[in-house]
Order: structure tokens, then sequence, then C-alpha cells
């Protein structure tokens, strides 16, 4: 299996999922958080308004499938709790840019996949690759998302753009050496 190819067990959710208002609830995040991200609290209110097993139940690896319109009106501590759930790919129907963007800020690769809701049943295994945008189903069904382009694979694989620049920054001071 490719370092870029991601297995896991399917968590699907249908259309119009606000992200402040559905995965998580940003009215509790607004008022009770510092500075700094909870991702305990994050990870322990994530999708539970829709699916109260989710928080206790999703594994690290686990792929989340949503319709269209994903995570409209959300900020970054959508994605900070998906990531912090385990959560190893998000594919969706379509999305807005502002969430595939903050995301991938912090190391969660989200994937936009005309027909993947219908490829897909909640439980199943499956397999995607965001370097190729391929996507393959339960029964062997293969399905193409747009690919990340390689800067974006290498923010994904850093972990996030910040930790990226990081390293960047550090070989370019041992380079000047």
């Amino acid at each position: 299996m490719s370092d870029t190819k991601r297995r896991g067990r399917v968590w699907k959710f249908g259309d119009n999922i606000s992200g402040d208002d559905g995965i998580i609830e940003f009215s509790i995040v607004r008022e009770g958080f510092g500075k700094a991200f909870d991702e305990d609290a994050l990870r322990a209110m994530c999708f539970r308004s829709l699916r109260p097993e989710f928080p206790v139940e999703v594994r690290p690896g686990d792929i989340v499938v949503g319709g269209r319109n994903f995570g409209h009106h959300n900020h970054v501590e959508v994605s900070v709790a998906m990531k912090a759930s385990g959560i190893a790919t998000v594919i969706v129907e379509s999305c807005e840019s502002g969430i595939i963007r903050r995301a991938l800020n912090v190391g969660l690769p989200i994937m936009t996949c005309p027909g993947i809701a219908d490829a897909v049943e909640d439980g199943d295994v499956i397999e995607a690759d965001p370097a190729t945008g391929v996507i393959r189903n339960a029964a062997g069904v293969v399905l193409q998302a747009r690919p990340f382009s390689p800067r974006m694979v290498q923010i994904w694989r850093a972990g996030g753009t910040i930790p990226l620049l990081e390293h960047e920054f550090a070989e370019r001071r041992g380079a000047a050496i």
C-alpha cells in the first residue's frame, strides 16, 4: 500500500452538515475555551449532536464520508475535532474550499468525490489516496476524486502547514551553516 493511501471504516453522514452546529457545537467552544484548542473537549463533542455514539466508537484511521455541502459554516476547531478524533480522511460529495484549507492546515485531508455517498455504506471499509484521488469502495469499485497537488501532499504528510514550514526553515538553516 502506498504511503499516501488510507484504509478505514466509514462513518457516513448526509447532506448539509454544518461544521459549527453539527460536527462541533461552536457555541460551547466560543464560551468555554481559552486561546488554545482543547482537543479533548473537541474530540468529545465531534459529531455527537448527529451521532451520539461517534465520540466513543470512532477509531484512529476511520474515514468520514459526507454528502453535498458538507461542513458549511465552520471554524478551524471543526477540523481539529475531526483530526483529534483519529479521522484519517474525509471524503465528501461537495464542500466549500475553506474547510479544505483549514483541514489541510492541521494535517487532515478532505477530498471531494461526486458519487461517494451512493458508493459506500456506514461501516464499509474503503481505501482512499489523496495524492492520486483514487477511492476504492468495499465492492472494489474505483471512484476518482480530484487529486491533491504535490504541495498539498507535502502539507498533509508533514501534519499541517506549520510543521511543514518549521521543517523547511530548519533545513534551510542547516544548509546555510
